[in-house]
Order: structure tokens, then sequence, then C-alpha cells
């Protein structure tokens, strides 16, 4: 029989990004942050790969699938454990809702791998999220800062992003990762780059130019006129900025939660 969390459950929110993009330390800071505001944010660990995380996960993946006993087990490298893992992951999809189940709490959080295709790009993926996350669940997609610095690197973190919502058909938010890591000078441009789409292909005209960036503007006219263009939101996990942006999502899509506020930012009104 199939497991899916009921529309009683907490909001499930998968952290999604590239490699390197700081979606543990993402987990880590806004399980801190939202603790400390009396939100009971339970965090999971689907990453069997991960060597160490920062936060006390309520599921840890690793407790049921070791990267290493699947390279050592099936004679695979780092890689093809990775993607049976993940498979392996999502067959037990069904005992994991379970446990989540029992746990009680405002919101969950799940760190993904670190490989954004073996999350997005599988069909068990698919059943994973389905089966965890049922109608409550959402995605938290980081832009990684130093990819973003150029105007290639952004717009192929939107199509990835805009990928990913595709594939697994979940709303999605879109941040800034790291945002501490730019200057403010930087950080201003690029957001302006996810609100103004000709300020965007100017730049791109002004990096390269020819058929790329023909076919890079061709793919963010579609885009806009498709209504997923990314309007970006700063967060650093670092300084706990941007964090009530993410707890302000979760509640707009599925209420539930109490208001919250962001360091010295006024309290947020949640209607």
């Amino acid at each position: 029989m199939l497991y899916r969390m009921d529309s009683k459950s907490p909001p499930v929110l998968f952290v999604v990004g590239t490699a390197g993009a700081g979606k543990s330390s993402l987990v880590a800071a806004f399980q801190r942050w939202s603790r400390f505001l009396d939100i009971e944010t339970m965090s999971v660990n689907l990453d069997p790969g991960a060597e160490r995380v920062h936060y006390d996960p309520e599921f840890d993946v690793r407790d049921f699938i070791s990267l290493r006993d699947v390279m050592d087990e099936y004679d695979l490298g780092p890689n093809g454990a990775q993607i049976l893992a993940a498979d392996l992951l999502a067959a037990q999809a069904e005992e994991i809702g379970l446990e989540l189940e029992s746990l009680s709490g405002d919101v969950i959080i799940i760190d993904t791998p670190g490989q954004v295709e073996l999350f997005a790009f599988r069909q068990a993926s698919n059943h994973l999220v389905d089966v965890l996350g049922g109608e409550n669940a959402a995605i938290i997609y980081l832009f990684d800062p130093m990819l973003s610095k150029t105007p290639s690197g952004f717009v192929s973190q939107m199509l990835l992003s805009s990928i990913v919502h595709f594939r697994l058909g979940l709303p999605t938010v879109n941040f800034i990762s790291k945002s501490d890591l730019l200057d403010e000078e930087e950080l201003e441009k690029i957001l302006e780059w996810g609100e103004r789409l000709e300020i965007l292909e100017y730049a791109l005209y002004e990096e390269a130019g020819g058929q790329r960036t023909e076919f890079a503007i061709g793919q963010l006219r579609m885009m806009q006129e498709s209504g997923i263009m990314p309007g970006l939101i700063p967060l650093s996990s670092e300084l706990e900025e941007g964090l009530a942006d993410v707890l302000t999502f979760a509640q707009s899509m599925f209420g539930g939660m109490a208001d919250a506020k962001d360091g010295s930012a006024p309290d947020l009104d949640f209607e």
C-alpha cells in the first residue's frame, strides 16, 4: 500500500541545488534558527554520501544505506554507488514515510544528495517525493553564488531550476545561496538579472554573443512567457539572513505556522 503524508502533515521542504551550493548549511541554519523561535523543525538527510552533517537529523539515510557498503557489495565506483543508493532509497520510501509520520513538528526540511541529477533526474526520485511529501511538498532551490556571477552561469542555473521544477512538479522558490560571499554590487546585479530580462539579455550579449547567446535568450523568453522566471531571494546561512523567507514560503503554501522574525527585520504578517 502506497503511503502518502496527508493534509494534516507538516510542510516538507526539499532543499535542492548543485554540489557545494550550501544545502546542508541551510538545513543546519534553518533548524537552529527556527527552533530558537519555538518552531519545531524536523531535519532529514537523504544524502548517503555525506561524510558528516552539522545538524541533528530526525532521519538519516546513512542509517539505512552506506555508500561504502554499496560500493563494496556491488563492486561500484563512487558515482555508480550513488546512483544505486538513490534507487535503493526510493525502494524503501514507504518505510521512511512511516517513520516520518511518527514524528511531530511544524515543518520538515530535507537535505538532498549533493549531485542534483541524482535527486531530480531519476524516476525513483519522483516516487520518493510523492511518498515523503505528497501534497505538502515544495522545493527550495539554491543558486550557487560563484556560478551566478556570470550571465551564462546565472542562466544555466535558471534553466536547471526550471528543469527540476518541471521534473518533480512541485512549488519552487529560488534563493541565491551564500549571499554573504558576494559584495553588494555583485548581489544587486544578480538580483536584477532575476527580475529584468532585458538587463540579463544585454549582459549575455556583452559576455559572448553569437548563436549560444541567441539560444539562451530564446530559452529565457520562453520561461518568461510561462511565468517561471526565478525571482531570486538572497540567503546567507552563515548570517541567518533569508531564513524567514524560507519559512514564509512554507507558510504561504501550506499554512499552519506562527509568525517569525529574521534578525532585525519586522515581524512577518501571515494572512
